[in-house]
């Protein structure tokens, strides 16, 4: 220990030394704090079965404590990890007046109709698809996909009026599309087999606009580069981003997906991929025959 001496003799503490030790002293109390801390907050924890189990059996420990932890860093509301159960979703699905109906005749006709969950949620994709698969003696099977809502439990649908491609939607008259995109270069009627019924086309660079014979649109097809159609999904985009923002297509081929939606599933849209799986083409359409101005 080193010692001063002042001019009557006296030794004092070397003042350095004094310093080190109050830093000492005040390190031991903030430790001995943090310590505290700990140990009431073991003693709390204790009685929560969540924690308890999370210390004394990590393996057994739910998911959701660390998914919780995760998404409170993330500044995402825990609360929405707490998914609607498998039956909720498919309960949903079965309330919808479309499905309804399609059950109240399944019971006089023979259809069997079955309800499945095809895909759970995550954390990135939120949403339950549950397939309604229907069986006729007389024809093949159909599946229709639903999805729905892993938090609020409502299915997701399109109205008819989000279904818009480049400001365009379904319903518009000549003149409203006129407004937006101008006098066409290129202006055609025929007769559609498939509508049984006559049909304007207008022609656009990239873009292709139908009118049934009403005179309303019942179909847009636009595969200009970035052309946006519903849910921002656009020409150029690849194929997983597509199956990230839309989910499972009701009817999926090598080179196109199609998702049908509406009361009576008689919207549809379609996108279309080249080689590269990149978006070459999108389109939208009223299905039902009749179904114009409905």
């Amino acid at each position: 220990m080193n010692l001063g001496f002042e001019g009557n003799g006296a030794p004092v503490l070397n003042i350095q030394f004094m310093a080190q030790h109050r830093e000492v002293d005040v390190l031991l109390k903030k430790v001995g704090l943090v310590v505290g801390v700990i140990i009431a907050g073991l003693v709390t924890g204790y009685f929560s079965s969540s924690i308890r189990n999370f210390i004394f059996n990590p393996g057994n420990a739910k998911p959701g404590i660390v998914s919780a932890q995760k998404t409170a860093e993330d500044g995402t509301d825990a609360a929405a990890l707490d998914f609607i159960s498998k039956e909720d979703a498919i309960g949903a699905v079965k309330n919808l007046p479309a499905v309804s109906r399609l059950v109240r005749v399944s019971e006089l006709d023979g259809t069997q109709l079955v309800f499945a969950a095809d895909q759970e949620p995550t954390d990135e994709y939120p949403v339950w698809l549950v397939e309604v698969k229907e069986s006729r003696p007389d024809k093949f099977p159909e599946t229709i996909y639903y999805q729905v809502d892993a938090v609020s439990g409502g299915v997701l649908d399109f109205r008819e009026d989000e279904l818009q491609i480049s400001g365009l939607g379904l319903g518009m008259t000549r003149k409203e599309v006129e407004l937006k995109q101008g006098k066409p270069p290129k202006s055609k009627k025929l007769f559609d087999k498939t509508l049984k019924q006559n049909v304007r086309v207008y022609s656009y660079p990239g873009l292709e606009v139908v009118f049934g014979s009403k005179g309303s649109v019942i179909k847009i097809t636009a595969s200009q580069p970035d052309c946006a159609g519903p849910k921002g999904v656009k020409t150029g985009d690849i194929k997983k981003d597509v199956i990230r923002t839309l989910g499972k297509a009701g009817t999926a081929q090598s080179d196109r997906l199609a998702y049908s939606f509406g009361e009576d599933k008689n919207l549809l849209f379609v996108v279309k991929f080249s080689n590269d799986n990149k978006v070459s083409e999108i389109s939208i359409e009223k299905t039902a025959v009749g179904s114009e101005n409905k």
